[in-house]
C-alpha cells in the first residue's frame, strides 16, 4: 500500500511524516524530492502465529508514506501541478491530506475546511487541464476518422462536467472503474484521508467539530475519511519504546497511538483486508481486497499458485486459535476446502493447493 502525504506548506506534513513513520528507514528528501518511510504494519494475528511455529521468517504487511511537497493550494486555470508532483502523487493508491488544526504566527488562526478546499481546487483544477488537453486530441483524431475513441470522449465529457462542477472525480464511479479513466491516476480521484494535524491544546470537541465540517463540505464520504492527531506528541511517542509510549499515551489520554489508527483507516478507505500464511519457514500476512476470491488470493502470492490452481486449505484465525493447533482445528471440522471462487476473509489462515 502506498500512500502519499500532502497538504499546504506550514500544514506539518514532515511532522505527520514523522508520526506515522516513527524510526524506520528513510531517504533523504530534498527540495521537491519526496521522503520515503517503510512502516510494517502491527498484527497481534501474526505474532501468535509466529510463536506458534518459530519460523525462519516473519513478514508482516508493510505501508509506505511518501511525503510530497509542491501543493500550494493556489490552483488557478493556467498554472497547473508542477510535472515532478504529479509524477510522485500519480502512482500512490491514496492520499493523506494533512491539514492544519493549530494557530501559526505565519499563517494565522487555524482555518480546517478553507485549506482543504483549497487543495482540491488545486487537484480539480489540474485533473480539469489533462481532461481538457485530451478530449481537444481525441477530437481531432476523430475528424481525421480514427474510429474506437467514442466511448473514452463520452467518459472524459462526463469527467470534465463533474470538475467544472467543482466535484472531484471521487464521485464519479467511472473515474475509480473503467480502465480508460483509471490509466490517467487523477489527482481528484484518489481515495483520501483528510487527516488534522491538531496542537495538543485544542481540546477533543473544537477537533471533533472541524472533522464534522469537513465531513459535511466533502459529501463523497465512499472515498474519503476524516481522522486527527497530535503530530507533534505522536512524532515524539514513534521514538520511544513500547512501555514509554504507553505511559505517554496514557497521560494523553488516548487509547492508542496515531500509527496504528491511521493504518487501520487507510485499509477501511482502500477496502483492504489480510489474510494469512502459516508454516515453519514463514508466517505472512498477505494484503488483498475485499471480496477476492481464493484465485486471486493465490495470485497475491505467486502467479504459478493462480495458475495450477486446485484447492484452499481454510481455517480462520480465531477458530486456529481456539483449537491451538491445525491438526486440532481439522478435528474439529474447522478446516475447509474452498475452491477457486471461495470469497477470502479478513484473517483466514490458508493453504493452497497448486499443479504447475
Amino acid at each position: 500500500m502506498k500512500l502519499g502525504i500532502i497538504g499546504l506548506p506550514g500544514s506539518g506534513k514532515s511532522t505527520v511524516f514523522r508520526a506515522l513513520t516513527g524510526n524506520c528507514a528513510q531517504s533523504n528528501g530534498k527540495g521537491q524530492d519526496p521522503t520515503l518511510g517503510v512502516v510494517m504494519v502491527e498484527d497481534e494475528r501474526l505474532t501468535y502465529l509466529a510463536e506458534h511455529y518459530h519460523p525462519k521468517k516473519v513478514t508482516p504487511v508493510h505501508v509506505e508514506y511518501l511525503d510530497i511537497a509542491g501543493l500550494t493550494g493556489d490552483g488557478k486555470p493556467g498554472r497547473e501541478i508542477g510535472d515532478r508532483v504529479l509524477a510522485n502523487i500519480r502512482p500512490m493508491d491514496a492520499l493523506v491530506h494533512c491539514v492544519r488544526c493549530f494557530d501559526s504566527p505565519v499563517t494565522g488562526p487555524a482555518s480546517p475546511v478553507k485549506d482543504w478546499n483549497s487543495v482540491e481546487s488545486e487537484m480539480i483544477i489540474s485533473d480539469l487541464a489533462v481532461i481538457e488537453k485530451r478530449i481537444e486530441r481525441v477530437q481531432k483524431e476523430l475528424k481525421k476518422g480514427k474510429k474506437g475513441q467514442s466511448a473514452e470522449l463520452s467518459l472524459l465529457e462526463e469527467a470534465k462536467q463533474i470538475l467544472d462542477d467543482e466535484k472531484p472525480l471521487r464521485t464519479f464511479p467511472p473515474a475509480l472503474e473503467s480502465e480508460v479513466l483509471r490509466g490517467y491516476s487523477f489527482l481528484s480521484a484518489k481515495p483520501q484521508l483528510v487527516l488534522l494535524n491538531a496542537d495538543d491544546s485544542r481540546s477533543r470537541d473544537e477537533i471533533q467539530k472541524d472533522l464534522d465540517a469537513i465531513r459535511e463540505a466533502a459529501s463523497d464520504s465512499a472515498q474519503l475519511r476524516v481522522d486527527w492527531l497530535y503530530a507533534d506528541a505522536e512524532a515524539e511517542i514513534a521514538r520511544l519504546d513500547p512501555e514509554e509510549a504507553r505511559e505517554f499515551l496514557e497521560d494523553m489520554e488516548l487509547e492508542e497511538d496515531a500509527k496504528n489508527r491511521i493504518v487501520r483507516a487507510s485499509f477501511d478507505l482502500l477496502g483492504q483486508m489480510v489474510f494469512l500464511t502459516a508454516g515453519e519457514p514463514e508466517v505472512r500476512a498477505w494484503p488483498i481486497r475485499r471480496g477476492d476470491t481464493a484465485l486471486k488470493a493465490a495470485g497475491t502470492i505467486h502467479s504459478d499458485i493462480e495458475r495450477g490452481f486446485i484447492r484452499a486449505e481454510v481455517v480462520a484465525f480465531d477458530d486456529f486459535k481456539a483449537a491451538g493447533s491445525m491438526q486440532a482445528a481439522q478435528k474439529a471440522a474447522k478446516v475447509r476446502l474452498e475452491g477457486k471462487e471461495y470469497r477470502v476473509k479478513d484473517g483466514d489462515i490458508i493453504l493452497f493447493r497448486f499443479n504447475v
